[in-house]
């Protein structure tokens, strides 16, 4: 499994060389697909796209350009947004570079908690959001149930 991980992450590191710089916040659907072969590589089922946790996702992400945490602005816990969501996973890009799917779940990879949600196998539907600041930052949130 540690084998086919590190391919998957090679085989997105190289794409990136082939993607232009300039690329604007692309599709949920995007990060969607490479979510999906990071659990293929696990052995598990894919991602389905949950219309309601796409919603929770939106309220998230656009929550976290005031404040980039998983405490909302009101002060509570981020599961505090609905009883759909079990689990949550956000980026926050400054750039166009950091925007593109394979960078976001290329990171959310690194990091051991982020990686749990994605790999967690009573998971399976998400939400997932794009939401861009006029300062041109843009917070990605995943809503998991």
């Amino acid at each position: 499994m540690k084998k086919t991980l590190m391919l998957l992450m090679s085989v997105m590191m190289v794409s990136m060389l082939y993607v232009p710089i300039t690329a604007e916040a692309s599709s949920e659907d995007d990060v969607l697909t490479m979510m999906n072969a990071v659990r293929e590589s696990a052995g598990l089922e894919a991602f389905t796209m949950d219309e309601d946790l796409q919603d929770i996702a939106e309220i998230r992400a656009s929550e976290c350009a005031q404040k980039f945490s998983h405490i909302r602005p009101n002060g509570k816990a981020w599961y505090t947004v609905s009883n759909l969501t079990n689990g949550e996973n956000l980026a926050h890009a400054v750039n166009s570079t950091q925007q593109k799917p394979e960078n976001v779940v290329y990171a959310w990879t690194l990091s051991p908690k982020h990686y749990a949600n994605l790999v967690r196998s009573s998971f399976n539907s998400v939400g997932i959001a794009y939401y861009c600041n006029e300062n041109g930052e843009t917070f990605i949130a995943c809503e998991f149930h």
